[in-house]
């Protein structure tokens, strides 16, 4: 249960695709030979932007956190054919809160592709850089909720 609402961050879909234009337009230019998508929330950004720059697939990864903090583990329930993969692929995830699901995911990768990363939402302090970030947020801000999550 979250404490404040300084530690919740509510996006609605107004903002939700003027980030996911603004990722499109910084990234517009360059080429990509597969988009990786870390799902679930991925998977809507990679979906957007394979259609929007034309790659005929996007290869999503279903993670899992489970527990919170330093007990958090990674949790991989599909990984598709990612290790397959070549060339330039572009790695997607809607909330970078640490960095973990990314770092595990990019170590999924071969080691020959050429890897850019990209996050919707980007925790400010988080151990991982991502090269492309939507917004970053604060360091107390430890939950992001979509306008695709649904209450239960």
């Amino acid at each position: 249960m979250l404490s404040t609402t300084s530690e919740l961050k509510i996006v609605n879909w107004v903002e939700y695709t003027e980030l996911l234009k603004k990722l499109y337009n910084e990234i517009n230019y360059k080429n990509f030979d597969g988009i990786v998508a870390i799902g679930r929330g991925g998977c809507m950004i990679a979906s957007y932007l394979a259609s929007k720059l034309g790659i005929p697939q996007f290869y999503p990864v279903f993670v899992r956190h489970v527990g919170r903090g330093d007990d958090m583990k990674i949790e991989v329930h599909d990984v598709g054919q990612i290790g397959s993969l070549k060339g330039r692929l572009l790695v997607v995830d809607d909330w970078l809160y640490e960095g973990k699901a990314m770092k595990y995911v990019l170590n999924l990768l071969p080691k020959e592709t050429i890897l850019t990363t990209m996050v919707m939402y980007n925790r400010k302090g988080s151990d991982f850089k991502p090269d492309y970030v939507g917004e970053y947020l604060e360091a107390d801000q430890r939950e992001v909720f979509f306008p695709y999550d649904i209450l239960g």
